[in-house]
């Protein structure tokens, strides 16, 4: 099922003996835009205490409680290695996580491309393509928080910003982008895209552009993203998109 990352934020994290923490964000791969890392807080009231989690160590969420369980203990999280003080972390430091994890390494052609009935829609995930002489680049992870903001530029002008990201939670591949037009057009609203149809992104300008319309986007459904995404109403958005597309 399709989740919002805005909605996932806060939720709670509880090692196998109890120790609880909370997610703060979310480390994806700029190569398959697919979450790769919890990033979280296991600190006090007063004491913050950042911990980066690979998926691996996370079992299902408890979604109506509000909770994600590790597979972990509480001495393993205040050992871990500690993160650099910044919204992403070098690749060498990557490198220490999964060997303390014992986590092993991942590859860009992870990215799903079956056709088979187990992913709606069909699932052939083209990310956008980052712009050249981008800086800092001894990292290819992002942040949701580092990208909820950027700006959208669609084929005939800005349309809005970035609200939030929409994954599938079986394999926590990005889906959709949730664009909020508000800052931008004389009408408001929330529509969703899929991230196929973003072009490009420029993590140095903080933009995103589009070859989608204004007009199509205005005439776009809204979701509640609040809720998880039923089938049922990605069929709609995506008739919707096909329709004015055809």
């Amino acid at each position: 099922m399709k989740r919002s990352l805005k909605e996932l934020k806060g939720f709670s994290i509880e090692t196998v003996d109890g120790t609880k923490g909370k997610v703060k964000d979310f480390l994806f791969d700029d190569e398959t835009w697919r979450i790769r890392y919890l990033d979280a807080d296991f600190g006090s009231l007063f004491k913050y205490k950042r911990v980066l989690l690979p998926l691996d160590v996370m079992k299902s969420p408890v979604w109506d409680d509000k909770i994600i369980p590790l597979s972990v203990t509480s001495v393993r999280i205040e050992n871990s290695p500690s993160p650099e003080d910044k919204p992403t972390v070098s690749r060498e430091y990557e490198k220490e996580l999964m060997g303390y994890y014992q986590y092993g390494a991942y590859r860009a052609d992870e990215m799903v491309t079956t056709g088979s009935g187990l992913y709606y829609p069909v699932r052939s995930i083209h990310v956008p393509e980052k712009l050249f002489h981008e800086e800092d680049q001894d990292t290819k992870l992002r942040s949701f928080k580092e990208v909820k903001g950027y700006h959208v530029l669609a084929s005939d002008g800005y349309l809005g910003h970035v609200e939030d990201i929409i994954a599938d939670d079986f394999d926590w591949q990005f889906i959709y982008v949730v664009i909020d037009t508000s800052n931008w057009q004389p009408w408001s609203k929330k529509v969703i895209l899929l991230i196929n149809w973003l072009k490009e992104i420029s993590f140095v300008k903080r933009e995103v552009t589009t070859e989608v319309d204004t007009e199509v986007i205005k005439n776009a459904p809204e979701i509640d993203t609040s809720k998880p995404i039923e089938q049922a109403v990605e069929k709609a958005l995506l008739d919707y998109y096909k329709r004015v597309f055809s």
